[in-house]
Parts: structure tokens; sequence; C-alpha cells
């Protein structure tokens, strides 16, 4: 009962603090709270949502704490079925479990018993736990096989066999440009996992963007006449233009042959998706069969068929942008991009949702979100464990 008091309590100093009726020795106290757990500065800042706020004030005002005590307590337990939660359940939650905009100090008694740090206690519905989004994090593979970690934060310059400087910025390797015409080739491979992005400015100036689960494999310094890389999973590319050195991307033994242009290529699974955002490309098979396709066209190419018609470039590319983008899409592709980004499994009990569905949310989002979204457009039901989501359709 005391920890369930002192949750009270410092919901109560938040509330105070934003209405500013709290006294120099409370904000000391919330204060000093703030610096003890980042969870905390995260609790408070979702207390900071003006129309949530308004609400959940008006409601607290109207809260009897002492009798509705137990009520809350109740709530606040992980339970096997789901049911809604209006915003008015939220508010009055929310002002006596400090429980607000989607964040609960719930992780007193359910914190996930994992040491992954993408595994964390589920703060705003009823999942065993909830999963973090991905992140700025890959592999780089040297000349010399030799291979660095990469994140998000910058950790100093990275020195190939060549003396070529390789400069790490937030998320993003920049090759630098040197005089290294007789020096042999070296390749070098950059790579993500499930539940990784990164950028890539290559040593002619193109920058690249790899999806989660994917790699290039690419020359230190491009030497003869053109440019080739080899992509598996998703890239998005800005090609610096060279009317004398074309650029050509090789995924899955086609090429796609480019002079200077802005083009995302997709080649999870057995389809290549290449969308053309501006300039020309041309795709060639292995057979020398080609096409060339203008700004807006998306060619299709699977199993040697190739179909080519104008797409949304803005849903292509939404992953660059760090959005989930989904336009009459089926369920099960949308799963596939969940459990990339997050790196979990996913099982299904029962027929999947026939409905096409149609939203957008950002891939920040937690997990839980992500799922509370598809459940309200098509109707299926989640459950998480670990990271293994079971998708239910309820009859």
């Amino acid at each position: 009962m005391e920890e369930n008091q002192e949750s009270f309590k410092y919901a109560d100093l938040m509330f105070k603090c934003l209405r500013e009726q709290a006294t120099p020795a409370e904000q000391q106290e919330l204060q000093a709270w703030l610096d003890a757990d980042v969870r905390h500065q995260e609790l408070f800042a979702a207390f900071k949502d003006p129309d949530t706020l308004r609400e959940a004030i008006a409601f607290q005002d109207q809260l009897d704490v002492t009798a509705d005590w137990e009520a809350v307590l109740a709530r606040a337990t992980p339970v096997a079925k789901r049911s809604p939660i209006t915003w008015r359940s939220v508010a009055s939650w929310a002002a006596a479990a400090a429980l607000l905009g989607g964040m609960v100090i719930v992780y007193k008694w359910q914190t996930p018993t994992t040491n992954d740090p993408h595994i964390i206690a589920d703060n705003s519905h009823t999942f065993k736990n909830d999963v973090l989004p991905g992140s700025n994090n890959a592999t780089l593979q040297l000349g010399n096989g030799k291979t660095v970690t990469l994140g998000d934060k910058p950790s100093g310059t990275i020195r190939e066999a060549d003396g070529t400087a390789i400069d790490q910025q937030t998320g993003e390797l920049v090759y630098n440009k040197t005089d290294n015409g007789n020096a042999a080739t070296l390749f070098n491979t950059l790579s993500t996992a499930r539940a990784g992005q990164y950028q890539l400015t290559l040593e002619d100036g193109t920058k690249v963007w790899l999806n989660a689960a994917s790699s290039l494999k690419f020359p230190v310094h491009f030497t003869g006449k053109e440019r080739r890389v080899e992509l598996t999973g998703e890239g998005y590319f800005e090609v610096a233009a060279n009317t004398t050195r074309p650029f050509k991307v090789m995924v899955q033994g086609m090429e796609v042959l480019v002079l200077g242009t802005h083009f995302n290529i997709g080649a999870y699974g057995n389809a290549v998706k290449t969308t053309l955002v501006s300039g020309a490309v041309k795709i060639q098979l292995p057979d020398k069969r080609s096409w060339q396709l203008s700004p807006g066209q998306q060619a299709n190419v699977q199993q040697n068929q190739v179909n080519i018609a104008f797409a949304d470039t803005e849903k292509a590319i939404a992953w660059k942008e760090g959005i989930f983008f989904f336009k009459d899409d089926d369920f099960k592709g949308i799963m596939e991009q969940v459990a990339r980004w997050y790196d979990v499994e996913i099982e299904y009990n029962g027929p999947l949702p026939v409905k096409r569905i149609s939203g957008n949310i950002s891939r920040q989002a937690h997990l839980s979100q992500v799922l509370e979204m598809l459940n309200f457009v098509s109707g299926a039901n989640f459950t998480i464990n670990g990271k293994k989501v079971m998708v239910t359709m309820l009859k």
C-alpha cells in the first residue's frame, strides 16, 4: 500500500507543477524524482500533452482516491483478456495511479524478466510486455574481413587498409574521397540486422539509406568505367550525377542502371520493387531484357515477370522518413514489416484479416502502439510474450 500511495503522491505533484500550484519544496522534490529515473521523465513528458492534461485534471477533481484505490490496483494488474479503454477511464486511472497519455508507473509490479533492452514493461495496455522500435545500428565489414559495430553515437574515424578515412556521424558513415587510383580495390559491406537501419555516403557523394535486415556491398573507391554496388533487402539511393561513370545496383541477379537520380529498391523475399522518385533508371534482367522507368513508376519483378505501373512514391520511401505507411495493404505484408523493425516473431492463430488496410504511424512508436492501431483498423487481436506476437481473429 505504501508503494501505491507513493505513486499517487508523485502523480499529484506533477499535476500541481503543471498547474503552477506547487511550492518550491514540492518542485524540488519532484525534480529529484525525475532525475532518479528516465522513465519518470518520460511519464512527466506525457503529462504535458495539453488536451489530455485538461481532461485528466477535470476528472482528477472528481475522484475519491481512498474509495477508488483498490479498483485502480485491479486495473493496473495485467489480465488475459483485453478490454477497450476510453479516454474517461484513462484519465481517471491517470490521476490516481500516475497513468497519462499512454504512460503508467506500473513497472513497479511488472518489470520484464529479461536482459533484452528492447523488451520493456507494457505501460499502457494489457500485454505481457512491450517492445521498443528499431534504431540506428549496423555492422561494417572492412576489406580485411574485420567487422566494426556501429550505433547511433559517433565513435571516431575508421581507417581502411589503404588509409581511407571513414567518418562516423550520427547514424551514418561518410567515406572520404582520396587519390588512391593505383591501389588495389577494397570492398566494404554495411549490414543492418532486424530492428536496425543506417545511412551511408559513398566516396562519390552518393547517399544510401539501408532499411532493417539489409546490406550493401561497395568499393571503398570507385574505379573503372562504372560505379557498381550490391544490395540485399531494402535501400533508398540518392545517386551523385556522373554522365561518364554510370551507377549500377545489383540485386537478386537484376541490374538497376542510373546516371543520377533518387529511387528506392525493396528486395525482401522473391520480389524486387524499384520505385523511381526522380530522374531515370533502367532495370535489366539476367536475360538482358530491359525497361526504363519514368518518375513515379514502380517495376515489380518476380520470377522474371515484370510489371510496371505508377505507384505512390510517398508510400515507397516512408520508411526512410521514419513512418509506417499503409495504403490498401494486405495484413500479412504489414506484419512482415512490423516483424523486421521490432525484431519479433509473428504467429497466427486462425485466419488472417481479409480487409485491406490503410493508415500510418511513426516507426518510433512502441510495438504496443502499432498493434493498437492495427487492432482498430483490422479487428485482429494481439498478445505479446517476449518477442513473440500472437495474432488472433475473434469469430
